[in-house]
């Protein structure tokens, strides 16, 4: 990532007011140095089947669901903590990014991230909040000729709804079919998810490290079968949980996207398979607006001790 302009807020005085953040502050040790600078060119995409990856930096863009506005307020607004959240993103490893809603660019210009040092886009699916095609254009078109074309990953289905440009090139992923970048390995499995009218399967993450391996478990409900016969095997150190319905009991979500209960006996089977480790972190994102507690009230509410791990909403603190 590039340096931060001195005019603009520091990086806590920002999470105090926004809801983006590195998971390297809210989950204690999965940070790395391993990121791009300035837009410069990384290694190029490789199909190594052994991760390399040591370490693990998770950033946070966004962690909203649908219903939050298109648009961010100015930096100049007084916010209260949580009270704005964009569309769900996260930056791996500085430049690896899972979906492109529309406020994505709007967070990387407060937070001073250069979309040019992006050379990975990994697609959940395709509705609007998490693939917003005017992002995707802006982000392809700011790299340089020479860098060649932006990757961008997901479901087959999915990627006819992906615009055509010389700047991007698409890349199908393989249900359960494990790649590679730059020494990190990606899997794409089933989400419990739909996308109306369409014909694509929607997609969770799971990132592997040397080290470290991790979910991305959004947007979706309950684990699907074949996701957790895949996942029966591995070892994880943290989840980020789909946390749309937040407490409120009785919303129709609950059949595409998780409430607390649902997360808690998760949590707990995974924990008795020996999927989630112990002492694994648990991370709340694409969160919907009026469905979970304000933040000032989080730290007491029965949400966050039903986990019963050490869990945060992105940003905590």
């Amino acid at each position: 990532m590039t340096k931060y302009n001195e005019n603009k807020p520091s990086r806590r005085d920002f999470l105090a007011i926004t809801s983006i953040g590195a998971a390297s502050e809210a989950t204690g040790g999965f940070s790395s140095a391993a990121h791009a600078a300035g837009g410069k060119p990384l290694e190029e995409t490789n199909t190594a089947s052994s991760p390399t990856e040591k370490k693990l930096e998770l950033f946070f863009l966004g962690t909203g669901a649908a219903n939050w506005p298109k648009s961010y307020p100015p930096l100049n607004q007084k916010l209260s903590r949580g009270q704005v959240r964009g569309t769900s993103s996260m930056l791996v490893n500085g430049h690896i990014l899972i979906d492109c809603g529309y406020t994505v660019l709007d967070v990387m210009k407060r937070y001073d991230v250069n979309p040019a040092a992006i050379t990975d886009i990994l697609l959940t699916h395709t509705h609007a909040d998490h693939l917003h095609e005017d992002s995707l254009l802006e982000i392809a078109n700011s790299r340089d000729g020479d860098l060649g074309p932006l990757k961008f990953w997901g479901d087959p289905e999915a990627l006819k709804k992906v615009p055509d440009s010389d700047r991007i090139e698409k890349r199908p992923i393989g249900l359960e079919q494990s790649f590679n970048i730059d020494g990190l390995g990606i899997t794409g499995l089933e989400s419990n998810h739909q996308v109306a009218g369409s014909k694509e399967t929607c997609l969770i993450y799971l990132l592997e490290g040397a080290t470290r391996s991790v979910l991305y478990a959004t947007d979706g409900a309950w684990l699907r079968t074949n996701t957790w016969n895949y996942l029966h095997k591995k070892r994880l150190d943290a989840i980020i949980w789909d946390a749309t319905c937040g407490e409120a009991s009785g919303d129709y979500r609950i059949f595409s996207h998780n409430d607390m209960t649902m997360i808690r006996h998760m949590n707990h089977s995974l924990v008795k398979g020996k999927v989630l480790k112990p002492d694994a972190k648990i991370i709340l994102t694409h969160i919907a607006r009026k469905l979970q507690p304000p933040m000032l009230r989080w730290r007491k509410s029965s949400c966050r001790k039903a986990l019963s791990l050490p869990m945060t909403v992105c940003p905590l603190c």
